[in-house]
Parts: C-alpha cells; structure tokens; sequence
C-alpha cells in the first residue's frame, strides 16, 4: 500500500505524536551511472535519505529510505561514485517524494502560493509558497506563432511593472510571457515567431506598432473584453453630456403616465449564454 510497484523493501512502520515513520530499503536492480550510462557492478556504501510523503492517517509521512553508493568502474567517466534513485520516489537532492511532488505541483498550478501554502497546512503538507512556485517550470515556446494570437497587458506589480501575456486564444493556453510591455518586445517576439494570421488585442498602442511593424499582414481585431468595456465608457459618456435633456425628458414621460400598478419582476426560464 505504501510502494506499489516501487523497487523498495518496508522493513517496519512506527508513529509518533506528530508523524508516521516508514523505514524502508532500495533493493532494485543496479542502476546507470548518471554520467556514463554505464552499469554499475559494485557497491561502494549506503547510507539513510529522509523523504517526505504524502500524508496517511491524516498525519505526516516520512519514509527514511537506505540507499546504495556504487563506483564507476569506467576510467573516461568523470564520476568516481553515484547514489542510486528509486524510480517512482525519490530522485536527485530531492527532500520529498515524486508522489508528493505531484500533489504539490498541482496546488501550486491551481492555486498559486499563498492560497496553496494554505490549502497544505490544511491538508497536513509542509510546503510554503516559495516551495510551490518554485515548482512551477515554463512551459517550451513554440517556434511558430498561433494561428489566432492574444496579447493583453498584466501586472507583475500593479502601478509599477507591467508584462505581456500571449496566448493562442483557439486552444485557449498560454503560449509565453514578456517582461514588459513595450512595443519593441512584442515586435522581436513576433519577428522570432512567425506564423500569426490574426492577432487579438486591446487598444494599446504599442501593440499596435508592433503587428505593424513585425506582422504587418496578420488582421488585428479587438477582443470582445475591451469591446464592451468601450460601449460601456462611450455610453456612460454620452449620458454624462446630455443629462439635462435625459431628466426633462424622463420627468414628461412620468407625468404622462397615470398610476400603475408597480411591476413585477418574473424570473427568467432560461439563464443567458453568456
């Protein structure tokens, strides 16, 4: 229950008031060394790594794994000896396992820092938001832009420093982040990235310079966001301006209306789309 097909041998499980403690020892098959892929033929020590699990019980898991130091009998390698890694459960200068690491990396995704590191206090994992983001690794850029390429503005800090955000806004993921969001990154992105034939965007300038510069043949469009937030500013601004007339005009309607009955507001059979 605790290794399923992992190449360990549980030699006993004991608890204490905080945690459970799971002794347990390699006994898989000699490994490559990491250098030469070469097979290693003899055992050079062995010594007790502590690895951190997921919880059980509801409490704190901590495997204390025995493992094997072996030579590399090959003289072209650099390496004189490597420590053996169980596959599935540990793996180089790595205090947790790889289950645990998955778990984490999975708040981290969903939930960022310091509402992970909330959520595993909650679930009894010892893992501050540094840990969690530190987990997060940059997914390969295309060499080629999408199709249908988004970019929009984001604050690193709010009011200071400001990054790009590129997405293929057709598969809905992210394709990669800017540092800032000049018109001279964007147009050495899109340079170095061919292949866009539709950018979506919002009404900043320097985006605008950019496709005119880097893409000149790629149709810009504004996305549906900014969109209505522009009928929103250019209604709200007209009603400004004709306020007055908008009052007098109310105030007749409401005195050409005899007394009604006050309406009644039914709901709605069905939800709107969007």
């Amino acid at each position: 229950m605790l290794f399923p097909e992992i190449d360990v041998r549980l030699e006993r499980v004991y608890f204490t008031a905080e945690a459970v403690i799971a002794v347990a020892v390699a006994c898989g098959p000699a490994p490559q060394c990491p250098g030469c892929r070469d097979l290693a033929r003899r055992v050079h020590s062995s010594y007790e790594r502590s690895l951190a699990e997921r919880p059980l019980t509801g409490k704190k898991l901590q495997v204390r794994l025995r493992v094997r130091r072996f030579f590399c009998d090959r003289s072209s390698c650099r390496r004189r000896t490597f420590v053996e890694q169980v596959s599935g459960l540990s793996e180089r200068y790595r205090r947790s396992s790889l289950g645990l690491k998955k778990w984490l990396h999975a708040v981290a995704v969903e939930l960022g820092g310091r509402p992970g590191e909330r959520l595993c206090r909650k679930m009894s994992l010892a893992a501050g938001r540094s840990r969690l983001l530190e987990l997060l690794e940059s997914p390969p850029v295309p060499e080629r832009a999408p199709r249908v390429l988004g970019v929009d503005e984001f604050a690193f800090r709010k009011g200071r420093t400001y990054g790009s955000l590129l997405v293929d806004v057709e598969a809905g993921r992210v394709v990669d982040v800017l540092p800032d969001r000049t018109s001279e990154t964007f147009a050495a992105w899109l340079r170095g990235h061919p292949g866009a034939e539709i950018i979506c965007r919002d009404r900043a300038t320097a985006y605008t310079r950019a496709v005119k510069e880097a893409a000149p043949h790629a149709l810009e469009v504004a996305d549906r966001w900014h969109l209505l937030q522009n009928l929103a500013a250019a209604v709200e601004k007209t009603c400004h301006q004709h306020r007055a007339c908008l009052r007098k005009s109310a105030d007749e309607e409401t005195a050409r209306i005899p007394d009604a009955p006050p309406l009644i507001d039914l709901p709605l059979h069905e939800l709107p789309r969007t």
